[in-house]
């Protein structure tokens, strides 16, 4: 068996060897050879992964940092059908939370992402598909439109604190500025225009570090779950932030919930400001309009 390994980009130097001393012990252990897939920026490890998909060398694919890394793994994989594996090694982790994995403890994950592969226990899960001028991307966990892709953009240019307190600082910053969006929204054959605050479409529960943005969502139902919060005055979103923080938002008046497995988002600034970028899993994807459609059953995970 050989597996692909490609570690984040962004650990810097010193902890990428770390980590790769920590998975050279599991590795050792098992009649496997491995491919390290090394990059010195997000752009290359993307390149690396897909062109070692492609070549068909690799029997499974594992990625080894956080949301955005697995997220970079998931466009890589594609429609290759190759597993695809996680070792949870970011400061939000919401991806490994979504499925109970083990979290910054390399050996145990790799162990996991191992025996899975050699049992060929897998777990199919819905891809997000996200379609614009700029392409076509996919995703796994969550997209976002609203506020909280503002937040999102905002704590990826942050470079202190470390973790999640980065988020906590970004809400803040986004707040400041904050007014409410201008929508038009088309999903199952009906078209809304409007303001809005929130605005994500998920395959999955959570995002920013363990907040549960949509906690109905569920990552192999065919389904994508919208979860939209009206356009709110700055007072009205701070009432709104402790139900967040509890996942009990989706049961105020001031939040719509629906299913789709496809949503068209564009924005309408007679209605609000023009929303932020798109992002999802973390990751800059596109600027509005664009298609969100799911793709069932997408991705393997060697789990």
């Amino acid at each position: 068996m050989i597996i692909g390994i490609a570690l984040n980009p962004e650990s810097g130097a010193g902890r990428a060897e770390k980590y790769r001393s920590q998975l050279l012990k599991v590795v050792e252990e098992y009649p496997i050879d491995v491919v390290w897939l090394a990059a010195e920026n997000a752009e290359e490890a993307l390149t690396k992964m897909r062109s070692a998909v492609m070549s068909g060398e690799l029997d499974a694919l594992v990625v080894v940092g956080g949301d955005g890394m697995i997220h970079f793994g998931v466009e890589a994989v594609g429609d290759s059908g190759i597993p695809l594996g996680i070792v949870a090694a970011g400061s939000g982790n919401d991806i490994a939370r979504e499925f109970k994995l083990p979290i910054h403890n390399m050996e145990d994950s790799l162990h996991q992402v191992i025996t899975s592969l050699f049992a060929r226990r897998y777990y199919e899960v819905d891809a997000l598909e996200i379609e614009s001028a700029e392409g076509i991307k996919r995703a796994m966990a969550i997209v976002s439109l609203g506020l909280d892709a503002d937040v999102n953009e905002r704590t990826n240019r942050m470079k202190w604190p470390r973790g999640n307190l980065r988020y906590v600082r970004a809400i803040g910053q986004s707040v400041r500025n904050y007014q409410p969006y201008g929508v038009k929204i088309s999903a199952n054959g009906h078209t809304g225009v409007g303001s809005m605050t929130l605005l994500c479409v998920a395959n999955t529960r959570y995002a920013g570090g363990g907040f549960a943005l949509a906690p109905r969502a569920k990552p192999n139902d065919g389904l994508l779950d919208v979860v939209i919060a009206r356009g709110l005055t700055l007072a009205e979103f701070g009432s709104l932030l402790p139900k967040l923080a509890v996942a009990k938002h989706t049961a105020d008046e001031r939040v719509h919930c629906f299913r789709t497995s496809e949503i068209t988002v564009e924005a309408d600034t007679c209605y609000g400001e023009h929303p932020p970028a798109v992002m999802a899993d973390g990751e800059y994807i596109c600027k509005l309009p664009a298609t969100i459609r799911v793709r069932p059953r997408a991705i393997k995970l060697a789990l």
